[in-house]
Order: C-alpha cells, then structure tokens, then sequence
C-alpha cells in the first residue's frame, strides 16, 4: 500500500496516517512550522522531514536516542543550507558539489541536497522476500537550463521487529549531456565514551586532515592539532572514544579506506563499553569508496560520524576535480547506493 503524501496534510497537532501491524506513522509540524513523519515498529522509530531534504532528523531503538547532540532541538526552516539548523540524525549530500568548499569554490556547503525541497514523497506498507516493512521515500528534480537535470529519489526502509533503518537513493541523469556528480551520506551517530570503534580491514592507512580553522579559539585549537599530530604517528588511537589526550574541537575529518567482505559490504561499529551494545554504518565499497569520518565534541555539538560513504573527498569540488574524484553520469542513465544503519 502506498500513500501520496500532501505537505498541507501535516499540522501541529500529532496526526496518525496509518497503521499496519507493529507500524506506525504519525504527521505533525515541528513548532519551526517544519513538517515531519514519525514511523515506528515496536523497537523505535525514526522522523523524517519528507519536503526538505529527506532528513532524518531523529531516530530512536530500544529506548536510545542515536542522534548527535547538537544546540537544535527542532529543525528550523532552513532557506539555504544545512548549517541554518544541524543536528540532524542524517542527511544526503550533493549531488553538483561535495563538503566544504574551499574559497575559490563557489558552492554551499554540501550542496544542494541536505535541504531540497521534494517535490513527491510517500509512505509504504508491504512486504518483500525478507519481510515485513514500512518505507518512506520520494522524489526531488535539480535542473538549470543547459547545465544540469537530474532527479534523486531515496527511500528509508523500517522492517518488522528491526532496530536498523535501510538506506538506499537512486539519482537519474535526465539531461542531454553527462553529468559531474558527487554523494556523501552524512549518518550522525551520537558518541559514548568508553566505546571502541571497531571496522572492516582496510585496503591502505587513512587521510589524515589538518583542518582547524584559522582563528578558532586558540587553547582547543592546539589540543586538537596535538591530537592530529598523535593520528599521523598512529590513526589506531582515534578507535577509542573519550580517550585521554583526544581532542574534536571544533571537529575532525580523516578518510578510511575498507575492504568489502564476500557480500560486498564494509561496515564501521561504535562498541558500547561493558557489553551494552553499540551502533553500526554498514555500506558498500563498490558504490562509496571513500569512508569519512567526521567526529565533533564540543559542549554544544557532540557527534560521532564514524563513517560517511562517499564517492569522494570532503574538500569541495575544485579539490576533487584536481585529484580526479568527480564521477559522470551519462543521459539518461543512474547510478544507486546502499547504507544500513542502526543498533549491533
């Protein structure tokens, strides 16, 4: 069963949409007057923004909160990009630029895709060869004449008894010409000390960046380049979060390379201490070869992006053209990636 939804259906008050079983699905509008859908199974759930974005900007199981900490406790109505109001669980990133640009470049951050405005979107109940589900999904067109047009299409899969969400985008070249493309899916998982990060064999030692910014408040600024300089002797020490001497002020962007296992995936584990858990990014090699990780502790933002699959480095699109990272899409064809996330 699929639903078209309608942006003027959701209102403040809590609406339920539909139920299937263990699934729910409940519209509102955040106080922002941003409009969201929670879908739950009987593990958690997560909330999704279906006209900007896609974002997920909350998601919960087993009574734990997976989202970064972040000074947003409700996602504004954001007029050009992410950064008006991040603290999203995730986000899709792209597809004309990727990361931060650099002062030459001339796109926003991210691009255009964290905070589009869909034209389509959709909820679904069914079932498939593994089981039950409830999918939300829809549909965004990006074009500008003689220069690009493509539509990207993504879809949030909760199946029953889950504690996992399903990841997975579809982007199709619909113009005359090919298309210079980049993707990052931006998962934010929330950090817990003591916790190990644990991953697939890598194929060679990551990119370490150097990346505080020019100005930041000095006394966190050299903690974080000593810590950097720790990284470069031995990348193994960022594996244990709330280490000693570690330092994410403002944040710390490195690259990771992982082998896929038979199956074709790669996967990136946050191990709770004593035995309680932990979460998990797991991806496909083969679609995004490059693995940020993205970590920022401070006070006001607190995240554990372990691994962003991406088809590229995070540096801005005059960077990635210069080390030849950017991909084409020919007329008329897609291409299409996969990311599961969750509870271990």
């Amino acid at each position: 069963m699929k639903i078209n939804l309608a942006n003027v259906a959701f209102t403040d008050r809590p609406t339920l949409l539909a139920a299937d079983g263990e699934f729910t699905a409940v519209a509102f509008r955040y106080s922002t007057g941003v409009a969201a859908l929670k879908v739950s199974n009987r593990r958690g759930s997560f909330t999704i923004l279906p006209w900007m974005g896609q974002m997920i900007w909350r998601c919960d199981f087993d009574g734990r909160e997976l989202a970064m900490k972040s000074i947003y406790d409700e996602p504004k109505d954001c007029k050009e990009s992410y950064s008006e109001s991040y603290g999203c669980f995730l986000m899709h990133c792209g597809l004309t630029a990727m990361g931060n640009p650099s002062p030459e470049d001339t796109h926003i951050g991210h691009a255009e895709l964290p905070v589009a405005r869909y034209q389509d979107a959709y909820l679904e109940f069914g079932r498939d060869r593994v089981g039950e589900y409830v999918a939300v999904g829809g549909s965004y067109r990006h074009d500008l004449c003689f220069t690009y047009n493509y539509v990207f299409s993504p879809r949030v899969v909760l199946r029953k008894g889950a504690a996992k969400i399903e990841v997975s985008a579809t982007a199709r070249n619909e113009k005359d010409i090919p298309f210079e493309y980049y993707y990052l899916c931006h998962v934010n998982h929330r950090p817990v000390d003591g916790s190990r990060i644990v991953e697939s064999p890598l194929k060679r030692p990551p990119i370490i960046n150097r990346e505080v910014p020019d100005g930041y408040y000095k006394p966190w600024g050299d903690a974080t380049n000593r810590f950097l300089d720790e990284l470069e002797r031995d990348y193994t020490r960022q594996s244990l979060v709330g280490a000693k001497g570690e330092s994410y002020r403002p944040e710390i962007v490195n690259c990771y390379f992982h082998k896929p296992d038979r199956n074709g995936w790669a996967i990136v584990k946050q191990v709770y201490p004593k035995k309680a858990g932990g979460v998990f990014v797991r991806y496909r090699p083969s679609e995004l070869p490059y693995a940020t990780r993205w970590i920022a502790r401070t006070e006001d933002e607190d995240a554990m992006g372990m691994c962003l699959p991406a088809t590229s480095e995070h540096k801005g699109r005059l960077f990635c053209q210069a080390h030849k990272e950017q991909r084409y899409l020919a007329p008329g064809k897609s291409f299409s990636v996969h990311i599961e996330t969750g509870i271990l």
